[in-house]
């Protein structure tokens, strides 16, 4: 379960920052929302099962979404690929000291009942430092490694696995580089602990980027030729009441590819795994009145049949296995039926028995609803003055009421982070455009 996460000198995030799922002592309106929406995940640990960030266009919505994915992507990676850091690393943009700075990643999250805190500092070149703590239910935090650049520290009554693989005080493996992380290496020499937390992380965080669909698009391709999986996603797309009855894949015929097509096709044949075509079908009534099934190509459908498809494996799976799901630009091309039903599958505790957790940004202030939301698992960003973002979880905010409309506040600008669109129609007004062409004429 995810705890909170921080980040610092990340694109337009500057300053440390911190997303938090931890649920606040706050009761709502209707008591059942309260035990919907959080569980315990300790003697003492409540956790929210979804957050919802918002914000105007550019505020650093999608900056935290990549942060997140950046920080499981360097943790991923850096063992195989010498580059991965030269390609992530995105400091502050407007402090010309951010340049000089690592950026900083820091995860908190229960795994088997206890609370880890993991994180690192890295620049495009190296890791500046890195560190794995944890604490029991009583929040007393004990250290399994501390790492300075090249200099570590290992805790050998807590985390002897990494012990062992020193040469001697402070010197690391042959194997280590300092572009790379210590924790996935441990991993990589079969570390007990170690293995635990890099399964985790690479087999419980999932994430979806609804502006670009292209990832999603593939892995639900290959998810479908999983007969198992086929029939899941065909019944989410059946229950969400877009007309398909069923979802198949098909063979292309090779005969209907262009050239480049075909070497892609006859490549993957070779390899064992052809492209495949994915086929709905639709019910429909002929001249005689009898049902009769149609088939279309999913490339046909609708792009909000499409967007559903992709995200169908990505639901399935984290539901099915617990973990977290992080969507950015949720709700795009969706019903709000079917995005407040997506919502209640994590706060069923029927379709969510792992609590499994989602994280999202949108823009959508439908599901700024004290009915569907506690105030603790709503965050708002907004750049300030210094074009820093900054989080502001709604719960910070004094004086709302567990009653008070918070679409209706929120767009009157009582929270923050909306768009300030100053006399916007000026720049529409035909005799501007004359006006606006001369000053660009003299200059």
């Amino acid at each position: 379960m995810l705890i909170e996460f921080s980040v610092a000198n990340f694109r337009s995030f500057r300053e440390i920052q911190t997303l938090r799922l931890q649920a606040a002592s706050i009761k709502s309106k209707n008591p059942q929302i309260d035990e919907q929406n959080t569980f315990l995940a300790g003697e003492k640990l409540h956790l929210v099962k979804s957050k919802v960030i918002y914000g105007p266009n550019a505020s650093g919505k999608s900056n935290l979404i990549r942060a997140v994915t950046t920080f499981f992507m360097i943790f991923r990676q850096s063992l195989q690929d010498v580059n991965i850091l030269q390609r992530v690393y995105a400091p502050f943009l407007l402090d010309v000291h951010a340049f000089k700075e690592p950026t900083f990643f820091q995860i908190q999250f229960q795994l088997e009942n206890r609370n880890y805190r993991y994180g690192f500092e890295a620049d495009a070149t190296e890791i500046i430092s890195e560190w794995l703590f944890s604490s029991d239910g009583n929040g007393v935090e004990s250290y399994h490694f501390k790492r300075s650049k090249d200099d570590i520290e290992v805790n050998k009554r807590t985390f002897k696995e990494a012990a062992r693989l020193l040469l001697g005080k402070g010197e690391m493996p042959p194997l280590y580089r300092e572009n790379a992380l210590f924790l996935p290496l441990v991993a990589a020499f079969n570390g007990p602990l170690a293995s635990k937390i890099d399964q985790y992380f690479r087999n419980y965080y999932a994430a979806y980027n609804g502006a670009d669909d292209r990832h999603a698009a593939a892995i639900a391709a290959q998810a479908v030729k999983n007969e198992s999986m086929r029939l899941k996603i065909a019944e989410v797309l059946k229950r969400s009441d877009m007309g398909i009855e069923d979802l198949g894949v098909r063979d292309i015929p090779e005969d209907m590819l262009n050239n480049e097509a075909k070497e892609i096709y006859q490549k993957k044949a070779v390899e064992g795994d052809k492209p495949v075509a994915i086929v709905t079908t639709r019910r429909v009534k002929n001249e005689q009145g009898a049902d009769i099934d149609v088939h279309f190509l999913m490339s046909e459908e609708s792009f909000g049949t499409q967007k559903m498809f992709w995200l169908s494996p990505f639901l399935i799976g984290i539901l099915e296995n617990g973990g977290v799901l992080i969507i950015d630009e949720f709700g795009s091309s969706l019903h709000h039926r079917l995005i407040d039903s997506i919502l209640q599958l994590f706060h069923s505790r029927v379709t969510n028995p792992h609590n499994a957790q989602l994280i999202v940004a949108t823009h959508d202030t439908h599901l700024l609803d004290q009915r569907k939301f506690r105030r603790d698992q709503i965050v708002f960003v907004e750049k300030n003055r210094e074009g820093q973002s900054v989080l502001t979880d709604l719960v910070e905010f004094k004086g709302v009421r567990n009653d008070a409309s918070l679409e209706n506040d929120y767009l009157q600008g009582r929270y923050g982070a909306i768009p300030f669109v100053n006399q916007f129609d000026w720049a529409f007004t035909p005799e501007n455009y004359e006006q606006t062409s001369e000053i660009h004429q003299e200059n």
